[in-house]
């Protein structure tokens, strides 16, 4: 009985240190790279008598006590939020914002974790006609396409239930000028393609067979050898078997 208390109490422990240890790791506000996002503390009540104090990573980057000695007066709003300009993946971390009344006691905090990712790239649409199937296949082409979400529109208008990287259009549904763009999303930003009017012309019909001048010239030249040696065959067939009659008449005759 005492193991298992002792062991239940050690999967409880670890389960809380996990949950603590996600928790810590969670991303509350997310920013891509350049972007300049702003940290939502919200104090209505904050004024210049307040100290307020913004730290990343335990490091002080903003303090206002009557008079900013750490940071610039833009870098907050009159709420308090801290405003970020340009980040980079070293700015993503830890954040804390407090406002202490003027006699040192809290009068609102705000902690939570901002993440920085790459921007999305921009997208790139290219298409293949099918014929064999009467369809037209589009691909939203990127660099890296991992941790993207797509999405696609058919004249301006976005395409339901279009979620993947690739899809395929019916040569029906072309009739006409239609324009096609697809767009990526990550959890910072999003980019679109330039606008891809696909044209699929039918094939041509398969090609006669043509001869040039000097090969329908022999060709008609060895026909006309052909037809001139078949005449005469024939008529030398026939002569033989005048010939041939003749002379078997003759000897009739004689006998």
């Amino acid at each position: 009985m005492a193991c298992f208390a002792a062991t239940f109490a050690v999967v409880v422990l670890l389960g809380f240190i996990s949950v603590s240890a996600d928790k810590k790791d969670a991303c509350d506000v997310y920013a891509a790279v350049g972007q300049s996002p702003v940290l939502p503390f919200s104090y209505e009540k904050l004024t210049s008598s307040h100290v307020l104090r913004w730290t990343h990573n335990n490091t002080i980057v903003f303090y206002r006590q009557g008079r900013v000695s750490v940071g610039k007066p833009d870098d907050v709003s009159a709420a308090g939020s801290l405003q970020l300009r340009n980040v980079k993946f070293s700015s993503a971390g830890a954040y804390r914002a407090d406002a202490l009344q003027p006699n040192g006691t809290l009068a609102k905090t705000w902690a939570g974790r901002l993440c920085v990712v790459d921007k999305a790239p921009k997208p790139e649409v290219r298409y293949v006609c099918d014929f064999k199937f009467s369809a037209v296949n589009l691909d939203c082409v990127v660099a890296k396409p991992e941790g993207l979400a797509f999405s696609w529109t058919l004249d301006k208008k976005t395409l339901p239930g279009e979620t993947r990287q690739a899809m395929r259009i019916s040569l029906n549904q072309l009739k006409g000028e239609r324009s096609f763009t697809c767009s990526v999303v990550n959890r910072a930003s999003q980019e679109t393609s330039d606008t891809v009017h696909p044209a699929c012309k039918s094939p041509p019909p398969p090609p006669l067979l043509c001869f040039t001048d000097k090969t329908v010239k022999a060709a008609a030249a060895g026909g006309a050898a052909l037809v001139l040696l078949l005449i005469t065959i024939i008529v030398v067939h026939t002569l033989l078997m005048c010939l041939f009659l003749s002379q078997w008449t003759l000897e009739i005759v004689y006998i």
